[in-house]
């Protein structure tokens, strides 16, 4: 289990490593926003795989199980409606357009004063 500010001993079997117990410290470290405080155990820098022991890889499905259950998720989403991504496309648009010219704007102020004080064209 994962205690912020507890130091851990564990073996060294980094490069070179000669199985010498070593000390290792999560002070100072924020916890991952989702897990931090439910006692997932962070992997730390100073950690190796064969300290935490077995890695498990996910279980592999079958290829029909996989699909099925893609479509069965898919079947759950709230699609929008042609309109809906009519308008949301549109707004899209003019809000580009918009902070084009607010930027083509700004640049040709900037631009201005710039060349007023350097004395430009």
């Amino acid at each position: 289990r994962a205690h912020r500010g507890r130091r851990r001993r564990h073996l060294d079997s980094g490069v070179g490593g000669n199985g010498n117990a070593k000390e290792c410290s999560s002070t100072g470290r924020a916890p991952v926003s989702k897990t931090g405080g439910w006692g997932f155990e962070s992997l730390h820098s100073c950690h190796s795989l064969a300290v935490l022991g077995e890695v498990t890889a996910m279980k592999l499905k079958n290829p029909l199980t996989f699909f099925q259950e893609v479509k069965s998720e898919l079947s759950k989403v709230t699609w929008p409606t042609r309109n809906e991504t009519v308008v949301t496309t549109v707004m899209v648009f003019i809000m580009v357009f918009l902070a084009a010219m607010f930027f083509l704007a700004a640049d040709s102020l900037m631009s201005a004063g710039i060349s007023l004080i350097l004395g430009g064209r």
